[in-house]
């Protein structure tokens, strides 16, 4: 229980957290598989302290992400930075509800079971 108290450990998840699955989505064409960053994803859920955490660990992802992927896609020859950049309000939309809402759920859910056993 000391973990979701202590600052250090909760900041260390919460800076993790975008590596890890960047390098996982990066690496995703070799996975051939969903099933990998979405155990990661969970596992983070219990990891992370509350939902400050949770959300500042997504909004640095994002804020990584974006840029990187834009500059990976400007690079290549074609029109891939311009579907990129049009995409990316429906890539956002899709992320808040496949990923970002069950998050929250976990996350909520599980700090009201440790309060309640506390």
């Amino acid at each position: 229980m000391k973990m979701y108290a202590n600052k250090r450990i909760q900041t260390a998840f919460t800076l993790l957290y975008p590596v890890i699955i960047l390098w996982l989505l990066s690496i995703g064409h070799s996975l051939n598989s969903w099933l990998i960053p979405a155990i990661v994803t969970l596992l983070f859920c219990f990891l992370w302290g509350n939902l400050r955490y949770l959300f500042f660990s997504n909004m640095l992802m994002w804020f990584i992400a974006v840029p990187a992927w834009w500059i990976i896609e400007s690079g290549k020859e074609g029109q891939g930075a311009a579907i990129f950049s049009a995409s990316l309000p429906f890539i956002v939309l899709a992320f808040v509800v496949i990923v970002l809402l069950p998050e929250i759920l976990i996350v909520a859910i599980r700090n009201k079971i440790v309060k309640k056993f506390r």
